[in-house]
Order: structure tokens, then sequence, then C-alpha cells
């Protein structure tokens, strides 16, 4: 029973994936920085580079640490990232208004506007 509902949480997932990638990603496309850490209030040096291919890369001023692969879902982007040699999923929430991406911890980027 658990199964059949995990694959029909998966399913759902991936059609309403669906419709957000028939909606297009360019509004994803650029540098996305840290504007609220939780652990560490004032901290900005961290940042998420989208691009239209469906790749983004997470790093801060100095380096890259992880290369990831991103896929639009409902009010989500699901990464998964390869870091230290392992593979990391992750989920970033979307704002409806798409002018924000928030991790699991809380922690929220924007876009630079620059």
């Amino acid at each position: 029973m658990h199964i059949r509902h995990t694959l029909a949480g998966i399913a759902l997932l991936a059609l309403a994936g669906s419709a957000l990638a028939q909606e297009g990603t360019g509004w994803l496309a650029g540098t996305w920085q840290l504007a609220e850490d939780r652990k560490k209030p004032g901290f900005t040096d961290d940042f998420m580079d989208f691009d239209a291919q469906g790749t983004v890369v997470l790093r801060d001023s100095q380096k890259a640490y992880a290369n990831c692969r991103y896929q639009p879902g409902a009010g989500v982007l699901l990464l998964t990232c390869i870091a230290g040699g392992k593979k990391r999923p992750m989920a970033m929430r979307v704002a409806p208004d798409k002018a924000s991406l928030t991790n699991s911890v809380g922690d929220v980027y924007r876009k630079n506007r620059k």
C-alpha cells in the first residue's frame, strides 16, 4: 500500500513538474544569491548559478562546491547534486511570484538583478 501511494505521489509530482516545465524556466537562469541565512544572519556569500539547460552550480565567492541538475516540480525545484563524490538530492521551494527560492532549512535566495 505504501509503495502505491509513493508511486502516485511521484506521478503527480511529475505531472506538476511538466506543467511548470512547459511554462519554461527562463525566469530561473542567472545568479541567485543567499539573501536570508537562518543560522548566520547577514551572511550572503552563497550563490546558485542556473542555466537554461537544466544545470546549476552551487558556489561561494571563492569556489564551486557542487554541480547539480535541476527539474521543476509543483512549486519546487528538485536538484540532484554531486558533492564530495556523492549524489545528494535537494528541494528548493519556489515563491508563487518566482522572486525567491527557499531551501529545506529556511534559507532564502533571490535572483541577482545586476
